[in-house]
């Protein structure tokens, strides 16, 4: 009577390294913690020219302590009229020079504190 072997219904089967999940042979990602086993999914792509890079301004870090010696250096940032028109929600970020009321007031005089233990006895 031929037995049969509990190992062979790991045939084509492998573990992630990761995390030791078994899965099917070739698989790209492990289905339990999501590691990719394979560079399929990634685009090959070619490496940009050394001539593509750009020369970059060389700033003097000085302009930037704490001395009053230095000018502030003067700094273009790109501006777009754009708005974004937000709808929905419930948080008002809006500020106002109005001083909100509390929500509760407390009388000293009407609180009701325990009396303190004397610990020296």
């Amino acid at each position: 009577m031929p037995s049969h072997d509990p190992l062979e219904s790991l045939k084509g089967k492998s573990s992630c390294p990761v995390c030791g999940c078994i899965e099917q042979i070739g698989s790209i990602r492990c289905s339990e913690c999501g590691t990719f086993h394979s560079g399929i999914h990634l685009e090959e792509r070619e490496a940009p020219l050394p001539s593509s890079n750009h020369e970059r301004e060389i700033i003097d870090p000085s302009l930037y302590s704490i001395s009053d010696q230095h000018a502030i250096p003067e700094e273009e940032f790109e501006e777009s009229e754009k708005i974004a028109s937000w709808e929905g929600g419930s948080t008002d970020f809006s500020m106002s020079d109005e001083k909100e009321k509390p929500l509760s007031i407390i009388d000293i005089d009407e609180l009701e504190l325990p009396e303190p233990e004397n610990l020296s006895e």
